[in-house]
Parts: structure tokens; sequence; C-alpha cells
């Protein structure tokens, strides 16, 4: 995936925002059925992106918000006895506008930015259930990441446009674990962990949710983090902060 530095906080800006794979809908089941569940929520993520021999770039959850047109997420995850699948589908839309000044022989010339970002990243794993008891479960996961960015751009000075696109793709493998411990009937303790490299050089992820059961839905509080190690132009991508949601089973 190549990363052309003009572009850099654009690209940043557009990894991911809010997601990849989450520790999703967590479901519990001895039964021989299928149970289905799906999990619904705000990750108040800030970004920190390194590029190849320059400084640490930041921006905050504010920041990205500002920019955000549409955005859609859709977490499932799915078990029958010791097995398990769950996917992890995100969609966004960032745009924005911004004024130029370009030095012009008789002064700076007025000129003018517009670029829109359009990201996917889709995740699936299958899991198995090692260890198990009332109390808690641990399930050993594989699967993999995928990530899809394209970023339209016209600059325009004058009478004079140009346009262009700058983007690309990555896949990678990944492994890890995933569990959950009861501490009362009503409270639970979720964790999900997760490494692995391919298209880019590494990634790796980890989240833990402090969960409350409703009479329908459960609610969950916790903090993830995600992290890439890219090479071609971007040496760090890392996304990080806490978030809240529901979950509902079926």
């Amino acid at each position: 995936m190549k990363f052309h530095r003009s572009f850099l906080t654009l690209i940043m800006t557009g990894s991911l925002l809010l997601a990849s794979f989450s520790g999703n809908a967590e479901i519990v089941s001895d039964s021989d059925k299928w149970n289905f569940g799906a999990e619904v929520y705000l990750w108040g993520a800030s970004l920190d992106a390194k590029p190849d021999g320059g400084a640490n770039v930041h921006m905050s959850f504010k920041d990205i918000l500002d920019d955000l047109d549409m955005g859609a997420m859709v977490i499932l995850g799915a078990r029958k006895g010791r097995w398990s699948a769950m996917s992890d589908i995100l969609y966004l839309d960032l745009g924005d506008d911004d004024k130029l000044a370009v030095p012009g022989p008789s002064g700076p010339l007025p000129g003018k930015l517009d670029w829109e970002l359009e990201a996917w990243v889709i995740s699936l794993a299958g899991g198995y259930t090692i260890m198990q008891n009332d109390a808690y479960h641990l399930d050993l996961l594989v699967g993999a990441r995928y990530l899809d960015i394209d970023i339209p751009i016209s600059v325009k000075v004058g009478p004079v446009k140009v346009k262009t696109s700058v983007g690309g793709d990555i896949w990678d493998g990944v492994a890890g674990l995933m569990g959950k411990v009861d501490l009362t009937d009503k409270w639970y303790i979720n964790y999900y962990a997760d490494a692995g490299a391919g298209d880019s050089d590494f990634t790796w992820q980890m989240r833990w949710g402090l969960n409350y059961k409703f009479d329908k839905v459960d609610a969950v509080f916790g903090y993830r983090h995600l992290s890439w190690k890219i090479g071609d132009g971007l040496d760090k991508l890392t996304l990080k902060g806490p978030f809240a949601g529901v979950k509902f089973f079926f």
C-alpha cells in the first residue's frame, strides 16, 4: 500500500477512524443451535500517525468528527456450542474544502482544495472455545483484517483545476484470544486481543469492556487500542480511546 506524503494527513484521518475488528457481541452457548448477537457502539478514538522519518501527527476525536460526512458500522457474532464466527464491517465517508493562497508573480493567488475520503474496513474470524466453565470462557480466533482507502482530491487555482486520487488496500492475517469472565449475575468483563501481519509489517489490537446485563440488552463501557506498522511512507498508525455501546442477542 503506497502512501503519498503530500496527502499523509488525509490518509491518517481516514485510516479506520472508529474501528476494525472488535471484541464483538459476546455470546456463550452450549446449545447445538446457532445463537446470534450484535453490538452497536461509539468509539471516542484519537489518532496518532508517524510518517517515515517524520514527526508524529495527532488528531483528537473532535478533529475527526468535524470532517465526518457519513459512517456506517455493522458488527455481528454467532456461536454454536464451542464454535464461533464474527464479522465487523465499517464504511466511512469524510470530506472538507479549504481555501489556499498560492504564490504568484503579482502576489498570492486564491485557490481551493476539495478532498473526500472513502474507507472500508472488513474483518472476519472464526473461533473455538479452548477453556470454559460456568463463570468464564476463552476462545482461540483466526481470521483476516482488510483496509481499503480511496481519496479523490481536487485543487483549483484561478481557472486551472487539477484532479487526482490516492489510496490503496491492505490484507492482514490475524490470530488472537477472546474471553469473558462473570463477576456477578449482572456484571461481567469481556476482553479481546489479536496480532498479525501481511501487507502491513505488523498489526495488533486489544479491547476490554465492563458489561451490565439488562432485561433485553447489555450495556458495555471499555477501552480499545488498534495499531499498524505499515511502511511505504507511513511508519506507524494508532487509534485508541474509550468506547460505550449496547449489545443485542437474538
